[in-house]
């Protein structure tokens, strides 16, 4: 696999093990309480390589911005779908224990308003 020179060495820095930010990031249930059939394929941080729109407040992520994104495929269905994360919602979900989870409640009604 080829990865960017920004992600490998973010990689090095961190001796190649996630950090407290990303598990506390990745272990953020996205859909919780949706009881649609699917299977989670992928849950990782990555570097985008196109412009995305976050799944939490459908703000666009430029390229070659470190998200979380998340692969999933709807037994339903049978369609394979990727979910990313904005780097400013990530962060909420990074403090939600800090914050009682505030700062990503406003982050998601935000979305709902608009």
């Amino acid at each position: 696999m080829s990865w960017s020179p920004q992600m490998r060495e973010s990689r090095r820095s961190r001796g190649g093990q996630a950090d407290m930010f990303d598990s506390l990031v990745l272990n953020y249930e996205l859909f919780a309480g949706d009881e649609t059939d699917t299977v989670l394929l992928a849950n990782k941080m990555l570097l985008t390589r196109k412009p995305h729109d976050c799944v939490i407040c459908a703000e666009t992520i430029p390229a070659g911005t470190r998200v979380r994104a998340q692969s999933e495929v709807n037994r339903e269905d049978n369609q394979v779908g990727r979910f990313y994360v904005c780097v400013p919602c990530c962060e909420a979900i990074a403090k939600r224990f800090d914050d009682d989870g505030h700062a990503i409640d406003a982050r998601i009604a935000a979305r709902r308003a608009a």
